[in-house]
């Protein structure tokens, strides 16, 4: 009887259902781009702070010889020191340029296109986005203008180019900043900073977070015009971001879904209202309120779970369809789509209780149709 009855208020029923259709799917593609990003944004950290504490300053004020002391402590694994300049330039073109020990570049997942790392001092390796827009090739020698002193003066690098890579760090969120890297020598003498750097990767052994607070306590204290990063530290306050825009998304699914429990009590009503004659009859035959009432409710519950799970399949297909398009458009990251048969189950069961609830007051006003005045009007 309920199939039946559905088929018989085919439009009513249509329109409901896409209600249903849209809330879920709304509520399928929010929560699985909010769980992508997440997902994109914690492995991104992780490749751009694989370590779990980074000292950076803006001046090249470190000694180096404190990394030494530092890799002698207890729990610590290594210390990567480093010299990273993001104002340099060069052509006019801002480029980020960076210094580290050639022993380290594995440590900082340099991904090569063409050519070959820099074995010595005056040599480079650019990223390819600056090798493409200044047309710079292998065997080509670039000068990168360097600031220095307060007074504004500028510091012109000679560097051979020894290859082209992709990324760095793991592509941190598919960033194109120009970079080029040398070894961190070749700064130290050129910008007369021999011993000094301004950036330290600090790895410990295992996870110990009463000692990695401990030491970059220290470290902040004894570098007091440096930033101190502990990974942990990062990851917590973008899980807080995260959490913050999730929760924009769960009023918008929430004003969503009371929309959607609008349309299903408006259409229970108008079902009761057009067949308490049949409602009297079926009473008259002997039908109790209940068994009346789970007709009905069935029809609520067929429409719901048929519409939860073409909302599940279309959420998925939006989510896919998101990402798509922010490939195009070449965001800076790229989301992955993640499939969560948590999230789908529950997407279902918060549509059907949002369906049941919207339906309550017409299946009460089922119980006041007494089918002597049903008839009696008839």
């Amino acid at each position: 009887m309920s199939i039946r009855n559905l088929g018989s208020r085919r439009s009513r029923v249509i329109l409901t259902m896409l209600a249903i259709v849209y809330s879920v799917a709304l509520m399928i593609t929010l929560e699985t781009m909010t769980y992508g990003f997440k997902v994109a944004i914690t492995n991104e950290v992780e490749n751009i702070l694989p370590t779990d504490l980074m000292v950076y300053s803006e001046s090249v004020s470190i000694p180096e010889a404190v990394a030494q002391v530092i890799a002698r402590l207890p729990h610590v694994a290594y210390v990567v020191p480093a010299i990273i300049i993001s104002t340099a330039q060069v052509n006019g073109e801002t480029v980020t340029l960076i210094g580290i020990p050639s022993q380290y570049f594995s440590y900082f997942e340099v991904h090569m296109e063409n050519g070959s790392l820099p074995m010595s001092n005056g040599e480079a390796i650019v990223q390819d986005s600056l090798a493409s827009k200044d047309g710079i090739s292998i065997g080509d020698t670039i000068y990168v203008q360097v600031l220095t002193g307060i007074q504004g003066g500028t510091e012109v690098i000679p560097l051979k180019v020894t290859g082209v890579f992709s990324s760095i760090l793991g592509g941190f969120l598919g960033f194109h900043l120009n970079m080029i890297v040398t070894p961190i020598g070749t700064l130290q003498s050129e910008l007369g900073d021999e011993g000094f750097v301004n950036a330290m990767f600090i790895k410990l052994t295992q996870e110990n977070p009463a000692y990695l607070s401990q030491l970059a306590t220290a470290l902040s204290e004894y570098f007091p015009n440096a930033n101190v990063y502990e990974q942990s530290s990062v990851l917590s306050s973008i899980s807080n971001a995260l959490s913050m825009v999730n929760l924009f998304f769960i009023v918008i699914i929430a004003l969503s879904l009371i929309v959607t429990g609008l349309s299903v009590a408006n259409t229970a009503i108008m079902n009761v209202r057009e067949r308490t004659r049949e409602i009297g009859i079926l009473k008259a035959l002997g039908a109790s309120n209940g068994q009346v009432m789970i007709i009905f409710l069935l029809e609520i519950l067929i429409m719901s779970i048929i519409g939860s799970v073409i909302g599940i399949a279309l959420g998925i297909a939006g989510a896919y369809l998101a990402r798509y398009i922010m490939i195009k458009l070449n965001v800076p990251i790229i989301i992955p789509v993640i499939l969560l048969p948590a999230l789908y189950v529950y997407s279902l069961v918060i549509a059907i209780i949002t369906s049941v609830v919207a339906s309550i007051p017409s299946l009460i006003s089922i119980t006041r149709i007494r089918p002597m005045e049903v008839l009696r009007i008839e």
